[in-house]
């Protein structure tokens, strides 16, 4: 994993407790046979993952009366670091040694599993994958964005992975290849950071393990655990997924820190239930803690489709969020005509956004609220206008009509054209990227900022167009005071906490595609003085009042941390 103090980037090494969990939720436990599984370790790095797996293997052998010479084919372990590899493999051997098994054996065998390759373009691994597969990969991938790697090599991975589309991570592309090569029941347990998990450049791989062929079995959150050797930045979690064409139960579970022995037992025998199709069919949350750590998980009977993001939350909370998914419709819906989108992209602010009424006509002047105009809870505006080259018919503005506006973008012609979205089109090197859609100028709407570490929606009556850092809520059937309300309270908080892409000091991401999603009750749902209220804790900015309403609508008593 990358973002992080160390001096190779994309390289955190993984503390022993971690390793054994991982371990403990893929099944990789010396009670099984392993010495006729075939196990991958894609990036091994100084050797975390391969001791435990040599010492799990070593009491295989031992429960089975067979030798540790059996297991030559049992581990495949990669990393493109002679150094990294060399140490691997002493540290390997070492440990056999230390197991009772002959030293040049035991030196053998190390040397034989660990090699020096690319684990994402491996030839061998190919014949071995098509051999009938693999039944185990484990590890922690590294954590490094595309761009920070060579250009050819970047090229070649997003080629042979389909998975790694836009502004995509390394282990992305570690995901899709530890899955294609699994055998059926086969299992992928990585350690690694959640972003595919949340962000669209994991869409692909969401899609792909929803697919029909892939069952999630546990997802466990380890942020605030300690579970690395150097900090990290990323979120890190745990996710199993195996080979098979039934979802089944998903264990999903939160470490707080350093677990007992006795949580990380209660974790993995949760997993252990649902592997073996007996586990508790209720959504009971159950707990375990002790003085120094604490495991919390939850059983949940059914998984997340296709792309859309995975959400984000503790036990109790993804409880909760289950059932208010099947109790209530989404923001964006068909049937009240509420829309949820975002405000216009110029692709070059400096010259399109202004406070200079005079510099072209005013008529191809356009009112903008920005995020900073919505700070207070009411739209206070900053007196921003666009600069704006369309004609309500969806055309652009011809420039000799209007000269003042074909002077001023002339001015900034050259610095318009090297836009990406002109360069498509040179002949429309003016356009913003976004069209304006005049009738959003005159509909009352809500205001949300993308950025905030709070629900903040504003209402504008029907006087501004929205800037793209805004998203706006339309809609025919509600008062949008009353959602403003509901969307002001906690439990609009708390859809938006499960789904958004945490940040830095606690900002949330509230985007198009998390908002479509919040549950919100139907407007005839709502008590008239539930509405009053809701009305009057909008305009008044009373968060507290809100949540004590929403909690009455949405029939729940709080909302858990």
């Amino acid at each position: 994993m990358s973002t992080s103090k160390t001096s190779e980037p994309g390289v955190v090494y993984t503390k022993s407790w971690t390793v054994d969990l991982v371990l403990d939720l893929a099944g990789y436990e010396a009670g099984r046979n392993l010495v006729d599984a075939v196990a991958v370790e894609p990036s091994c790095g100084s050797g975390e993952f391969l001791q435990a797996m040599a010492e799990r293997l070593s009491a295989s052998c031992r429960s089975q009366g067979r030798s540790i010479w059996e297991c030559a084919s049992s581990i495949i372990a990669f990393d493109l670091d002679d150094r990294a590899v060399r140490e691997s493999r002493m540290r390997v051997a070492s440990v056999l040694v230390e197991l009772g098994w002959n030293r040049v054996l035991s030196e053998e065998l190390a040397g034989g599993w660990i090699r020096c390759s690319d684990f994402l373009l491996d030839g061998e691994l190919d014949l071995v994958a098509l051999g009938g597969g693999v039944d185990f990969v484990i590890g922690n991938p590294p954590y490094v964005r595309l761009e920070m790697i060579e250009q050819t090599a970047m090229k070649v991975y997003r080629k042979r992975y389909r998975t790694m589309s836009g502004r995509s991570d390394l282990y992305v592309g570690f995901y899709e290849r530890a899955l294609n090569m699994l055998a059926s029941n086969g299992v992928c347990s990585f350690v690694c950071a959640d972003r595919w998990m949340l962000n669209q450049y994991g869409a692909r791989l969401r899609e792909m393990i929803s697919s029909g062929a892939y069952s999630v079995e546990a997802v466990v959150d380890l942020y605030g655990a300690d579970a690395f050797h150097s900090e990290v930045l990323a979120y890190p979690a745990i996710t199993t997924v195996r080979r098979t064409q039934e979802q089944g139960r998903v264990v999903v579970a939160k470490v707080e820190c350093t677990p007992s022995l006795e949580g990380v037992k209660s974790l993995t025998a949760a997993v252990k239930s649902v592997r073996m199709s007996a586990a508790v069919k209720s959504l009971e949350d159950r707990s375990t803690s002790s003085e120094h750590s604490a495991v919390r998980h939850v059983v949940v009977d059914e998984w997340f489709r296709g792309s859309d993001p995975w959400p984000n939350a503790s036990p109790g909370r993804l409880k909760l969020l289950y059932d208010l998914e099947r109790r209530f419709p989404t923001l964006q819906d068909a049937e009240t005509g509420t829309k949820v989108g975002i405000g216009v992209a110029t692709g070059a602010d400096r010259v399109f956004l202004t406070r200079d009424a005079s510099v072209v006509e005013r008529n191809r002047l356009l009112p903008l609220a920005m995020a900073g105009d919505t700070r207070s809870g009411t739209l206070n505006w900053s007196g921003t206008y666009l600069v704006n080259p369309w004609e309500r018919n969806g055309k652009l503005a011809d420039l000799g009509t209007y000269p003042k506006l074909g002077a001023y973008l002339g001015a900034a012609r050259e610095a318009l054209s090297k836009r990406h979205v002109a360069r498509k089109n040179p002949s429309r090197w003016y356009k913003t990227i976004d069209k304006v859609d005049y009738a959003l100028v005159c509909r009352e709407k809500l205001l949300i900022p993308d950025i905030k570490n709070v629900a903040h929606p504003v209402l504008d009556r029907g006087e501004y167009y929205p800037h793209h850092n805004l998203y706006h809520i339309t809609s025919e059937t509600w008062d949008l005071s009353v959602l403003g309300g509901i969307l002001l309270s906690g439990v609009c908080q708390f859809f938006i906490e499960c789904y958004a892409v945490k940040m830095n000091n606690g900002y949330l991401r509230f985007q198009a595609q998390y908002l479509r999603r919040i549950r919100v009750p139907r407007p005839e749902e709502i008590a008239p003085d539930q509405a009053e209220r809701l009305r009057r804790a909008f305009s008044q900015r009373d968060v507290n009042l809100a949540t004590e309403v929403a909690l009455e609508v949405y029939g729940i008593d709080k909302v858990p941390v």
